[in-house]
């Protein structure tokens, strides 16, 4: 599947309720510019008679990155345990956000679509990632000079089995509206 875009990254806090997997209200990770799953797996090999007799490969859980345009305060005291921190500066109050070594970030579900061609014909690729927990963005910063280099975060971290062993699922949608809707009912919304 040529994948040729990519949309509406959604996050939400992974829960556990009576054994049960679940999600607090999605909300969008912000504008959309790339992820990246990597698969890890667990590998066995088992030789008899002086030659590979059985083989097994089952995946673990992986690396997820996400770029996107701004992460959203919500989204950062989500995924990083940030704190609010208002400061008042002459006559205008700030907002801002205070990292500390004893922040504590939350498991979170990532949920988002790819518009790609099947066949020929335009579909839609929908993923879930249903329990992962990330790190924070490196911050770079660049002067200006003869061109404009843009600068934008990219969060990373490590996705693993949901309390009933699931790590992700995937889905195929002919439309966008259909496909926005799966990246919903995957929360419970």
């Amino acid at each position: 599947m040529p994948a040729f875009d990519l949309r509406g990254i959604k996050v939400a806090e992974y829960k556990v309720t009576n054994n049960t997997p679940g999600y607090e209200t999605a909300q969008t990770a912000g504008d959309a510019m790339n992820v990246n799953l990597e698969l890890r797996h667990a590998e066995g090999r088992l030789y008899a008679e002086s030659s590979l007799a059985e083989y097994l490969k089952k995946a673990t859980g992986g690396s997820i990155s996400i770029g996107v345009k701004y992460l959203p305060n919500a989204v950062q005291k989500l995924l990083f345990g940030y704190t609010d921190k208002p400061r008042t500066v002459g006559q205008a109050t700030v907002n801002g956000l205070m990292m500390n070594k004893t922040a504590v970030a939350k498991y979170a579900g990532v949920a988002f679509y790819a518009p790609d061609m099947i066949d020929g014909v335009e579909k839609y690729t929908c993923v879930h990632v249903k329990r992962a927990l990330f790190g924070p963005p490196s911050y770079v910063y660049q002067a200006l000079g003869e061109s404009i280099t843009f600068q934008t975060p990219t969060t990373s971290g490590e996705f693993l089995p949901d309390a009933a062993g699931d790590l992700l699922e995937t889905a195929i949608c002919d439309d966008e509206t259909t496909a926005i809707a799966w990246c919903g009912a995957v929360f419970g919304a």
